[in-house]
């Protein structure tokens, strides 16, 4: 297939899908904009009855050899200012590149159905919503369109990847993403004259110490090699500077890329709240709220991406230091192996994602649904 056709298709779809941003599990517009793309092609979406994900086959249907390639959908409550004349005008923003994530799948799929005759097999374009609320994956799971496939890919494009040049892949086994999970912890104290703070008991107090005790967890209990990051980012109580309020809430998140840590931080947040709250006489309730479990590469699957990458003449990035942001994506593999690539695609600004005028270089982007497709007709090759 001519490339820079096939990148000037995926660069139009884009821009169409940068100008309806939709955010969560809804998402009405884009999904008719997918569903429609991919019909004009002569395929048959198939919908996800818990919200506006769909999958799509190409191949043989009745084949049991079938691989999946992934893309997200959903967008963030960002009012754009990057001042494209494609730019979205809702209130939300593609400023994560699942627009692109989107046009590439699409574009995969044209390249599929020009090389339909090279699969032996089913290749499953699988389009989530709500990754940015890590809902969308378990959604296209539990409804059960996921069943059968043997292996799973998808590429972020972007500036994950830091400082890697436009148009170079991160294609690497092992630990990629964290794992995230939400902390929410409320201490409840009795509410007094801030001259008086003897007459009542001191949440702000509390949840200061809460905060240090929570944060020694990284530096004194997990072997120092380990990668962790906890972070209370949020801090809500009072309403006068000379009142003590009754009770401050705390919210965070913390990350990790073992399962074993993950579940020893969250036992050790609710102890060590609990225990200083007694201690100051306060009250802490804890809720952790699980997100999802870390993104680990599959071995094999790096191995014949690699292969598929050296014989396109794409370029690959030296190896890169797993990330601590977190991706649905994991959802995923935790029951199908798989790899999620990075896709490195700055401009000169280098502006970095969630960010009202995040851009990226469109000059490559076919070489994602390139590389997808070609390791797709791989795998199916060789594992018939």
């Amino acid at each position: 297939m001519d490339y820079k056709k096939l990148n000037e298709i995926i660069v139009s779809m884009r821009r169409e899908l940068h100008k309806i941003p939709e955010v969560g599990t809804e998402l009405p517009q884009t999904k008719s904009y997918v569903m429609s793309k991919l019909k004009e092609l002569g395929l048959k979406p198939k919908e996800c009855k818990k919200d506006s994900g769909l999958v799509c086959d190409i191949g043989d249907r009745n084949s049991k050899n079938i691989v999946a390639i992934r893309a997200d959908m959903d967008a963030l409550p960002i009012c754009e200012e990057t001042r494209f004349d494609y730019a979205s005008t809702n209130g939300n923003m593609h400023a994560c590149g699942h627009d692109a994530h989107m046009a590439c799948l699409i574009g995969a799929a044209h390249y599929l159905l020009e090389n339909k005759n090279k699969l032996k097999g089913t290749v499953r374009l699988v389009f989530q919503t709500a990754e940015e609320l890590a809902i969308g994956a378990k959604n296209l799971i539990n409804d059960g369109l996921l069943d059968g496939v043997k292996a799973i890919v998808g590429t972020h494009v972007g500036t994950i990847a830091t400082d890697v040049p436009n148009g170079e892949f991160v294609i690497q086994e092992g630990p990629l993403m964290a794992s995230y999970d939400k902390i929410i912890i409320k201490i409840v104290g009795k509410g007094s004259h801030g001259a008086y703070p003897h007459s009542g008991v001191d949440p702000v107090l509390t949840a200061s110490q809460v905060v240090q005790g929570i944060y020694n967890i990284k530096s004194r209990e997990i072997i120092a090699t380990d990668p962790i990051v906890i972070s209370i980012c949020m801090i809500n109580g009072g309403s006068q500077y000379n009142i003590i309020p009754s009770e401050v809430v705390l919210e965070g998140t913390f990350r990790t890329f073992s399962e074993e840590n993950r579940k020893y931080i969250a036992d050790r947040i609710k102890e060590i709240s609990e225990s200083i709250a007694y201690a100051n006489r306060a009250k802490a309730e804890v809720e952790i709220i699980w997100g999802c479990p870390p993104v680990i590469n599959d071995k094999n699957i790096v191995n014949q991406l690699n292969e598929v990458c050296k014989q396109l003449g794409f370029k690959k990035a030296l190896p890169f230091a797993p990330s601590m942001g977190g991706e649905d994506f994991s959802e995923y593999l935790q029951n199908i192996p798989g790899v999620f690539i990075f896709f490195s695609t700055p401009t000169k600004k280098n502006i970095p994602h969630h960010n009202s005028k995040f851009e990226i270089n469109e000059s490559k982007l076919y070489q994602a649904s390139v590389l997808m497709s070609e390791w797709a007709i791989k795998y199916l090759g060789e594992n018939k």
